[in-house]
């Protein structure tokens, strides 16, 4: 069986064939380098694949060439247009290291018959870890203490939220989105002994009483939690779904976290909640726009902590990826349920 594997700046080819090690289905393997060499191209090219999709570049020459023939593609920041399902007339299998597939013409490897294996928890433990991070740098202060030693030699005694530092202990903590990353912050989370209030419209109240939350309204989070954390994914009803109305739901003593996208928040909101004080603080780990301007009125906050969409930027998080989805494939040849089938309806009809 012949796999295609396209690595790239992230997630190098190096890494996938590590990865491969000790899957014996594959005789025949194939590794290719795309996409940009620096940081600051990636970040750009990735900007403009998850806007534009999957067209948003050619598939090179040379990567195509193999594709044609192979029964398995391995991508991850490459996109997968519709011309790899016409003409790659052996495949049996797309396997993705990313979580989203905005690179992926999801409708034309259905209408193909190929099954398309994503993997969203490639960086899910990355990510939450950050997010309790975040947590905690701004209810206790560390990224101020940290400016105003390093860049002042000054050192603090008062900040924006004296009088409303808290341990977690005790805290309720509201969840917005209970997917995979949702969770592991939920399970990790458990070490605080803090509450836990979970809103996501999509998952079974039995889920999250399993994992030790209590399901609510969003209404009722946003009202009732401490910190309030968003893990939800991007989507048409999601986008904006943090704005005016739902900063002032919150309480003037609460901290909001993002270390999921930025369309899910209005910014503009967000920076009226900060400046007029409706929220105490926030930490966010993405923005509108990547590196964020040097005017941008985000700045001019004394009650916002900044990351540098780094979440999910660990060693782990890229190296395991590629044994990962090479397990759900071995789950999809052995007839059973692979984890994140991102189009379950082609199994009856796959190749």
């Amino acid at each position: 069986m012949k796999i295609v594997c396209i690595g790239d700046l992230l997630l190098p080819p190096e890494m996938m064939e590590k990865g491969i090690e000790g899957f014996v289905r594959y005789d025949e393997k194939k590794f290719f380098y795309f996409g940009p060499k620096s940081h600051e191209e990636m970040r750009v090219y990735i900007k403009n694949m998850e806007t534009t999709g999957s067209r948003c570049v050619p598939v090179p020459d040379k990567i195509m060439r193999e594709i044609r023939d192979a029964d398995v593609i391995q991508t991850h920041q490459c996109p997968i247009p519709s011309q790899v399902f016409e003409e790659a007339e052996c495949l049996k299998l797309l396997l993705t290291n990313r979580g989203g597939i905005e690179n992926i013409d999801l409708e034309a490897a259905t209408k193909a018959g190929i099954p398309v294996i994503a993997n969203p928890a490639h960086n899910a433990n990355a990510v939450a870890e950050m997010t309790i991070g975040l947590m905690i740098a701004e209810t206790r202060n560390i990224g101020r203490c940290h400016a105003s030693m390093q860049a002042h030699h000054r050192w603090l005694e008062t900040f924006p939220n004296f009088g409303r530092i808290h341990e977690m202990k005790g805290r309720t903590v509201g969840i917005i989105g209970f997917g995979t990353i949702g969770r592991t912050v939920a399970r990790l989370l458990a070490a605080f002994q803090v509450k836990l209030l979970v809103y996501d419209p999509y998952v079974k109240e039995a889920e999250v009483l399993e994992a030790g939350g209590e399901a609510v309204s969003l209404e009722e989070l946003l009202k009732r939690s401490d910190i309030v954390s968003m893990h939800a994914r991007v989507s048409e009803t999601s986008r904006s779904m943090m704005g005016r109305e739902q900063f002032r739901m919150m309480k003037e003593t609460a901290v909001f976290i993002n270390t999921a996208r930025s369309p899910l928040v209005d910014m503009d909101a967000l920076y009226e909640a900060l400046k007029e004080r409706w929220i105490t603080g926030a930490a966010i780990d993405n923005y509108e726009v990547e590196p964020v301007p040097v005017d941008s009125p985000l700045f001019e906050l004394d009650n916002l902590t900044f990351s540098c969409h780094k979440s999910g930027d660990t060693v782990e998080a890229f190296a395991d990826s590629p044994a990962m989805v090479l397990g759900q494939a071995e789950r999809y040849f052995a007839g059973e349920m692979p984890r994140f089938l991102m189009n379950p309806e082609v199994l009856k009809g796959s190749r």
